[in-house]
């Protein structure tokens, strides 16, 4: 089984590597059937370069391969969210462990002087958390990351918060 990840790894190198332009969905859409994962769903912010993996997969190792394929197409040009479900491990229990978080969150933004007056909105699915919205500054925008990271029950953060420009 090792060999075969290696092999559809090396592949999609290939296949992809040289490529400008990627279609991420598309690509990814491929490499997960190519590694028989057709059940896992894709969503795929364009403007953030964010490939979501979303649905239910029946195990740890399912999740993990998913990523792992997702990153080898990926790559350096976005970021993957692992979303994915594992069933009967946390069915039940991650939506409101996303909504806890999420409150959280828009707690941490509204207690503070200058990101309250910003337009700062969160994603959270198991755990994995979306950023979008606009900022100010550079420094804004990692204030939120990193307030995001620091959270509790945060397992990895997408941070697609634009900066406005001084003309809006």
């Amino acid at each position: 089984m090792r060999l075969t990840q290696i092999a559809v790894m090396v592949a999609l190198f290939a296949a992809y590597g040289c490529q400008r332009g990627p279609d991420s969905k598309g690509d990814v859409r491929k490499a997960l059937d190519q590694a028989n994962m057709q059940h896992v769903e894709l969503k795929v912010d364009s403007d953030e370069h964010i490939v979501h993996l979303q649905g239910v997969v029946g195990s740890m190792a399912e999740r993990t391969r998913a990523q792992e394929v997702a990153d080898a197409v990926v790559g350096t040009s976005g970021r993957v969210l692992n979303e994915l479900t594992v069933k009967g491990v946390n069915d039940e229990t991650a939506g409101d462990l996303d909504g806890d978080i999420r409150k959280n969150l828009d707690k941490m933004i509204d207690n503070d002087p200058t990101l309250k007056e910003r337009s700062i909105d969160f994603a959270v699915v198991n755990g994995m958390v979306t950023i979008k919205g606009d900022v100010r500054t550079v420094d804004e925008k990692n204030r939120v990351g990193d307030m995001t990271k620091a959270a509790a029950g945060v397992k990895d953060v997408a941070n697609g918060l634009r900066i406005e420009s001084d003309g809006h």
